[in-house]
């Protein structure tokens, strides 16, 4: 592979671009753990990550007849025949988390540390919910596809992204590999969907307009659910922690599959990133660790790569350069590295006391939403968070996205030698107030009460956004400013929000928008 900005840059001009030399490279190792063996030479990208953004970056190199290797910290998730691969949120066990002694969503429990799905990132006044595992966030995502309306993302992305780019070409080039639909009318009218169309009535009882989602859900293996030839998984809104059933389109079964079948990528599990730092010979250098599924460090490799992608997610992404600053690896990272995180403005609430029954297992994903873009505290989406209680407790929980009142960031604490994620409550305020008046609104015209979510706290988001904001700390596409062949493709690009809508969509356009530029620019 000829990648013609080192051929453009040249040895010399190139190796004082990284300006680091041999000190550089041995801070690759500096953590504590056995000591690195000897790279191993790669002649292709490296990607670190495999959710929506190492996925389609994989799928794009391999397209262009560009090989890779993909490091991935978690395991591989295969449906299988006997439908067991995911544990339920009903009944959760130590699939549910990565390397915790408790599960994070829903009622909590008590489990044994192993490599599952979903890890909690804790930082001040937050927690970030992240997935884990080959696919990454597609793993655990609700199978949302949203897209901002026009004017809130022209005025949150820089007007280099034209939006209407995005409609007539990107947002369909994704489509296009994990289609998108609206729940089916006649799965919309089961029984097991009744909390939906209860949902709707309210909306429409109070004036609040509604729309269904797009979903890249597979509904006829939905309609084998209802007709109870599968276990019901989605019908009893139990979909958090994956769906045994294959009936979510993930990352990992579309687009990395597509490109592992072109045999140009190679994708390696249970190898957890420890640090990056630009290669004095060219290229960078990454050292992992490769554990088991109890987490045992069974090796640290190090690897060569004339190219190296972060697609690890906002948290983790944003980590690995924060932490290459701090240790002197990567000095010319720009101040902007750590800055414009947000929450997507995401608060989930319940309403209790409707005064109806409500069945006690929810029928989804999340199949509609309230659109309130004209709130007078802010624009915001209500989606109905179809859940399985297990019992009839009169109540809905009610996910919602708005815009951020400011950012966090994510910064290196040297005296505890960890990154962490800074947060100011007071930054989602507004979206707080918003969508509460929106709750408030639904109960003036039927019954019911805005409560707090059982079993997760405000302060948690499955939507941790930015820190590498495009435009921002990177160019246009992606590239990482001062280095040179270094990339960030995933949601640590986004500023912090995908207004009023679930990121997966948008985060996996602006990657494709950016590897159609990058690929034939940086890469021969």
């Amino acid at each position: 592979m000829r990648i013609p900005w080192l051929h453009r840059f040249g040895r010399r001009s190139f190796l004082e671009t990284t300006a680091l030399g041999v000190a550089g490279a041995a801070l690759v190792g500096c953590d504590d753990g056995p000591p690195a063996s000897a790279p191993v030479e790669l002649d292709h990208p490296l990607i670190v990550g495999s959710g929506f953004g190492g996925s389609i970056t994989a799928h794009r190199l391999a397209a262009a007849g560009i090989a890779s290797t993909v490091l991935e910290r978690g395991r591989r998730w295969v449906i299988t025949p006997e439908r067991d691969t995911f544990c339920s949120l009903r009944a959760p066990d130590e699939r549910a988390a990565w390397f915790s002694t408790q599960t994070h969503i829903g009622i909590s429990s008590r489990i044994r540390r192993y490599a599952g799905v979903v890890e909690q990132f804790d930082g001040d006044h937050i927690s970030a919910i992240i997935g884990a595992g080959v696919g990454g966030g597609s793993l655990v995502y609700a199978g949302m596809m949203v897209q901002p309306p026009r004017d809130l993302f022209e005025a949150a992305f820089p007007r280099e992204l034209d939006y209407g780019a995005m409609l007539e070409t990107w947002y369909p080039r994704v489509a296009a590999m994990m289609p998108v639909a609206h729940v089916p009318e006649d799965v919309l009218a089961h029984d097991a969907y009744a909390a939906t169309r209860l949902f709707l009535q309210h909306a429409e009882l109070a004036g609040l307009p509604t729309e269904l989602n797009y979903l890249a859900i597979d509904w006829d293996i939905v309609r084998r659910e209802l007709t109870g030839e599968l276990p019901a998984e989605n019908v009893a809104g139990d979909y958090v922690y994956g769906v045994n059933n294959g009936s979510k389109v993930q990352a990992d079964r579309t687009y990395l599959a597509a490109a592992e079948a072109t045999g140009l990528c190679e994708v390696r599990p249970l190898h957890q990133v420890r640090a990056i730092a630009p290669d004095p010979a060219g290229g960078y250098l990454v050292e992992a660790d490769v554990i088991d599924e109890r987490g045992e460090v069974l090796a640290t490799p190090r690897y060569r790569a004339p190219a190296l992608f972060l697609c690890a997610g906002s948290i983790h992404s944003t980590r690995l350069l924060v932490e290459a600053r701090a240790r002197g690896a990567m000095p010319r990272l720009s101040s902007e590295v750590g800055e414009g995180w947000g929450h997507n403005g995401q608060h989930i609430f319940m309403r209790s006391s409707l005064g109806v029954s409500v069945p006690a297992n929810q029928g989804g994903p999340p199949t509609a939403v309230i659109r309130d873009l004209d709130n007078p505290i802010a624009p915001c989406t209500i989606e109905h968070g179809a859940a399985a209680f297990g019992y009839d407790c009169g109540c809905m929980i009610l996910p919602s996205s708005s815009l951020n009142d400011g950012t966090g960031s994510l910064s290196w604490n040297a005296a505890a030698a960890r990154t962490e994620l800074r947060w100011d409550p007071a930054n989602g305020a507004s979206g707080i107030a918003a969508s509460e008046a929106v709750g408030a609104r639904l109960n003036a015209a039927t019954a019911g009460v805005n409560a707090p979510l059982i079993g997760r706290t405000r302060n948690s988001t499955f939507h941790p956004l930015g820190g590498v904001v495009i435009g921002r700390a990177t160019d246009a596409f992606g590239r990482v400013d001062g280095y040179p062949g270094l990339y960030v493709q995933d949601g640590a690009l986004m500023p912090g929000i995908t207004p009023t809508a679930n990121p997966a969509w948008t985060i996996s356009a602006i990657v494709e928008r950016n590897l159609a530029t990058i690929l034939p620019e940086d890469f021969a």
